[in-house]
């Protein structure tokens, strides 16, 4: 399936999504890890990173799954044709 982004521009956001989930998934051992040489944050701060990296994510896969738009001529045709 071709999609609207493709070649570097995909690679890059798709390391970008790779990046912020791994944030996601990873910012509480790192927070535990800074409070025990006496740093850190607040909850109140980690939830709302947390938040706003996951709706970064949709965004990204929104963006990532975007057909190409010759393919959403096609289904738009087809839709027309056999409706």
């Amino acid at each position: 399936m071709r999609y609207a982004i493709s070649g570097q521009a995909r690679r890059e956001k798709k390391k970008e999504l790779a990046q912020l989930k791994s944030l996601v998934r990873n910012i509480w051992h790192w927070e535990d890890v800074d409070q025990v040489y006496g740093g850190g944050l607040g909850e109140d701060v980690v939830n709302k990173i947390i938040e706003d990296t996951e709706r970064r994510i949709t965004e990204i896969e929104l963006e990532l799954s975007k057909p190409h738009i010759s393919i959403e001529r096609e289904n738009k045709l087809n839709e027309i044709l056999w409706h």
